[in-house]
């Protein structure tokens, strides 16, 4: 159910390593876009800030966005208008379903719905209105919770055992994306740590329906990524265009970009934990063979070493400042 969000109250979101590389992940594609004739500058950015206004203070400094509007349904509009970072930042306090009529049709825009919750029926909404509305050329990403979780306001969930909790949002998940899926969903779907998976399949079919509506255009998907800082989180986005317009992102290289995805092949984004010291070191040893073995330092997973190689000009460090 609509609702929200409340994991800015658990977590800086400024503060969690593998979403801050998926921030600049995003702006090295979005910078390339420049190649197909895209000024992301001039875009609006809509998307939805918390408290932090992270993603806003990121894309105004990095993209050059000056059009920028925060919707927020919040249980704090004090705090998220004290928070604003920027004067030109508008602040709507409501649920995105009601402001999706307001998007300006002719407008090309950026957006971005971080949930920080598990897909339901009102994200496909959200969705379904976006797709269906934003210019062409616009950019619509969508990141989810990717394990299978029902709302906390679904009937009766928190007094479930955990087998019937189970049971409970595989019939739930039967209701809400058996169309999608052209299947049944079982309990299978649902192992693992994350039903990624899954849910790229609705919410890519969720797109295309609504896409299809749409005469002369398509949908070129650019993003798909997964995550974790705690959670695993799901990211899934791309352009809307005329078949010329994402011709052209082919034939630009674009879609051959490095930290691009097109397809059900998502890029997992997993950096170690790292102190400033330990940073250091492994950048000033990126020419040589490293593995574990080498390290001046421990290290847990070979995995991450390698993850590290890929995003060590994206990965973040973090000092304290005293004030």
């Amino acid at each position: 159910m609509d609702r929200p969000t409340s994991s800015f109250k658990q977590f800086h979101y400024g503060l969690r390593p593998s979403k801050q590389v998926e921030r600049k992940v995003m702006i090295e594609v979005l910078h390339s876009l420049a190649r197909v004739g895209c000024s992301i500058s001039e875009y609006a950015y809509l998307g939805f800030g918390s408290v932090y206004y992270v993603d806003f203070v990121m894309f105004h400094k990095y993209l050059f966005i000056q059009q920028m509007v925060c919707v927020e349904w919040s249980d704090t509009p004090k705090r998220m208008k004290f928070n604003k970072p920027f004067k030109f930042i508008k602040l709507k306090l409501m649920r995105l379903a009601d402001y999706i009529s307001k998007i300006r049709p002719r407008t090309q825009y950026l957006v971005w719905l971080d949930y920080d919750w598990a897909l339901d029926p009102d994200m496909l909404r959200d969705i379904d209105g976006c797709i269906t509305t934003l210019a062409p050329q616009s950019i619509f990403i969508v990141t989810i919770d990717a394990r299978p979780r029902l709302p906390a306001e679904y009937p009766d969930v928190d007094a479930q055992s955990e087998k019937e909790r189970r049971r409970t949002t595989v019939r739930a998940y039967n209701e809400w994306f058996t169309k999608y899926l052209g299947r049944r969903v079982t309990d299978d779907d649902l192992e693992g740590k994350d039903v990624g998976p899954l849910f790229y399949q609705v919410v890519m079919e969720r797109i295309r329906e609504s896409i299809r509506i749409r005469t002369g255009l398509q949908f070129q998907q650019l993003f798909h990524f997964l995550y974790a800082d705690g959670a695993p989180m799901l990211t899934i986005g791309g352009m809307i265009g005329t078949g010329e317009q994402l011709q052209n992102l082919a034939e630009k290289n674009i879609l051959s970009h490095r930290f691009v995805r097109t397809g059900p092949d998502y890029l997992r984004i997993s950096v170690p934990p790292l102190t400033a010291r330990e940073k250091y070191w492994i950048d000033s040893n990126l020419d040589k063979k490293l593995c574990l073995k080498n390290l001046a330092f421990e290290l847990d997973d070979e995995e991450l070493l390698d993850n590290y190689r890929i995003f060590y000009k994206e990965y973040p460090t973090y000092s304290e400042t005293l004030l």
